[in-house]
């Protein structure tokens, strides 16, 4: 056999090889795929303050095995961290891998549909662009035609060989023509800027439904073994721009035997999915990845020449003090926050996270050593070592030796610190489990959900301020006989049907009394006026003595049960003495008036206006205070407290 002989052997042979490789590759008995792709279907939602815990319920199809399921469309809020999955039914989750990838389309329906009229109206610009192009052309032409025939005109007028009509005729083609592209120029102008803002207002609207996002699509990747011919799993994970607040609706009629509660949740859905047919939960609670509390380490002072920088300027004055005290606490919060996100983000090793189980290490595919995968990536926050726990143990030891230090290095007198301004919510941690599935598409605009209406019982009654308003209002003492928590919230009151005004409803526990504005009775009106007023000399003392006139007007036409309320002046110490000398008449009797309200010189009355009481026939209260202070000092008042 001679060497073409060989090489042309060879190569049949290789063919053949080729050939018998390919077709193993497309024989279907030869071909095993492990591996499917599925969005599963959105079954609970848990919505936080911030965020939100979703939970997709994935089925697993047979045959049984080692499968990968890859879990698409997840939202372009999703925080990587959090992605963690564990079985429902046959299934053990031995990893779970977060990647996205670049398409051309942005896969959800809302958003293609807008990507379809940004793309007809970019093809109407386009169109309309041509025209205009085609009918800058036909000006130029013009203008040559022109250019010809005017020379043409004067030569043959020399010669006196000029054709008037054909002259006349030309003229008028050039005039209609040049007024019929004016019309169309200005019509398309017209056309031009209604589709630039059109294309305008579509692309803002979808800047607000992606965030700007690009067109990626997210996937968690899910290695498990499927123990039987079928399986579930659950795929859970944390997203941005969901949030919720409490309101409320207080209803009731003009008799006044009970109040309606509508405990209402206004809901901020900007996660980048629809939430569709699902389980929702409220809860105030912090969702957090870090499970292991930091380590308290001893803290060791010694005595030297000079205090610690960091107290020296702040050792003598309580104010410089207070104020360093709570930017060590502002410190020291950051550090908690930052040491929760940290450690959830590089927490995962293996399988295993909060929730029981699955949360894999996010990264992405394997990719040829020097060269990042062109079909998945990862964010930033992952592609960093994670810092240790131990790390951040440490810089809350030290932050807390600062404190500490501020403490022991103190001269000034401190009776007790200030504490820092707090919500009346903060610290309250409540879920409240909505009945039925509800449905939340992601707009920009808030959704309002009922969680809750609930028949309250209640003390209806007036009550007049006339030393701060003349107007009598009616309120509702109600007790949450309910069981559950209600946050604080706006309240929107409703009497008879008719919308009446708005108030507000502090955090209530179970069982707690509160209380609902019912809005302004205009029967009743209240006014207070200093009657009488004089003063002597005792000793080295000013003894002042005040009478009060306190009045209502009822102009309906029944007699109305009001609760007057006034105040005595408090003084500090026992710089100024203050009596009631007659309340005019007896003070109520009310326990919660008289443990609660009259220490802090309150003055309430419980009384009985008559009916069409007008003028000079009002309903009025005398009452006599008297002050006695140093005659050589003088009055002042003290900012109220807050």
């Amino acid at each position: 056999m001679n060497p073409a002989q060989y090489l042309r052997t060879i190569l049949s042979l290789a063919a053949l090889a080729l050939a018998s490789t390919a077709g193993a590759a497309d024989d279907p008995a030869a071909k095993k795929d492990t591996a499917f792709s599925t969005k599963g279907k959105l079954d609970e939602v848990t919505v936080y303050r911030g965020q939100a815990l979703v939970t997709r319920l994935v089925e697993v199809p047979g045959p049984a095995g080692l499968r990968e399921v890859v879990v698409t469309e997840l939202p372009e809020h999703v925080q990587p961290a959090s992605i963690y999955a564990e079985s429902a039914d046959g299934v053990e989750v031995r990893s779970v891998l977060y990647r996205i990838r670049p398409v051309e389309q942005d896969v959800r329906e809302e958003v293609r549909k807008l990507d379809e009229q940004i793309l007809a109206v970019r093809d109407q610009i386009q169109t309309t662009n041509e025209k205009t192009s085609v009918l800058a052309n036909q000006t130029a032409f013009l203008a040559k035609l022109e250019q010809f025939t005017a020379p043409t005109a004067s030569v043959e007028l020399t010669k006196g060989v000029l054709n008037a009509e054909t002259l006349k005729a030309l003229t008028s083609y050039l005039f209609d023509q040049r007024e019929r592209i004016a019309g169309e120029q200005l019509k398309l102008s017209f056309e031009l800027r209604s589709q630039n803002d059109k294309l305008s207002t579509l692309n803002r609207q979808r800047e607000v439904l992606t965030g700007g996002s690009a067109k990626t699509i997210r996937e968690a990747v899910v290695f498990v073994n499927l123990k039987e011919a079928n399986g579930k799993l659950r795929v859970r994970y944390l997203v941005d721009g969901a949030n919720w607040t409490p309101s409320y609706n207080a209803r009731t009629d003009s008799k006044h035997q009970q109040v309606t509660v509508e405990y209402n949740a206004s809901i901020e859905q900007m996660s980048g999915e629809d939430w569709d047919n699902v389980t929702m939960v409220l809860s105030t609670a912090t969702p957090s990845l870090v499970a292991k509390a930091p380590v308290l380490e001893p803290l060791t002072i010694a005595l030297g020449s000079a205090s610690d920088a960091i107290a020296a300027g702040v050792k003598s004055s309580t104010s410089g003090y207070l104020q360093a005290k709570e930017e060590i606490e502002v410190k020291r919060r950051q550090i908690e926050i930052n040491r929760a996100n940290q450690f959830g983000a590089g927490g995962g090793r293996g399988v295993g996270g909060f929730g029981g189980g699955g949360f894999g290490q996010m990264s992405a595919p394997n990719a040829p050593a020097g060269q990042p995968s062109a079909q998945a990536a990862t964010a930033g926050a992952q592609q960093q070592p994670p810092l240790q726990t131990d790390d951040f143990d440490a810089t809350l030891n030290d932050v807390a030796r600062e404190s500490q230090v501020l403490d022991l290095v103190l001269t000034a007198k401190v009776e007790r610190a200030a504490k820092p301004a707090r919500s009346d919510s903060e610290g309250v941690s409540v879920s409240y489990q909505l009945t039925g599935r509800t449905s939340l598409p992601s707009r920009s605009d808030r959704q309002l959900i009922q969680i809750a209406s609930m028949p309250m019982k209640g003390d209806f009654y007036r009550l007049a301020i006339p030393v701060l308003t003349s107007a009598v209002y009616d309120q509702a003492d109600v007790v949450n006989s309910s069981k559950m928590v209600l946050l604080a919230g706006p309240v929107s009151t409703y009497v008879d049907g008719q919308f009446v005004g708005r108030g507000d409803v502090p955090t209530v526990s179970i069982g707690e009394t509160f209380t609902i504005g019912l809005g302004i009775d205009s029967s009743l009106r209240a006014r207070r006026e200093l009657a009488k007023k004089t003063e002597s000399i005792q000793g080295g003392n000013r003894v002042v003595d005040f009478t009060y006139q306190l009045s209502i007007e009822n102009f309906g036409a029944e007699a109305s049960a009001v609760r007057l309320m006034d105040r005595l002046p408090t003084a500090k110490e026992t710089e100024v003495k203050l009596a009631l000398v007659s309340p005019g008449q007896p003070l109520s009797k009310d326990p919660r008036f008289e443990q609660q309200e009259r220490k802090k010189g309150m003055l309430r009355w419980d009384v009985n206006v008559p009916a069409q009481a007008i003028g000079t026939s009002a309903f009025t209260l005398d009452y006599q205070m008297q002050m006695e202070y140093d005659k050589q000092l003088s009055i002042a008042s003290l900012p109220m407290k807050k």
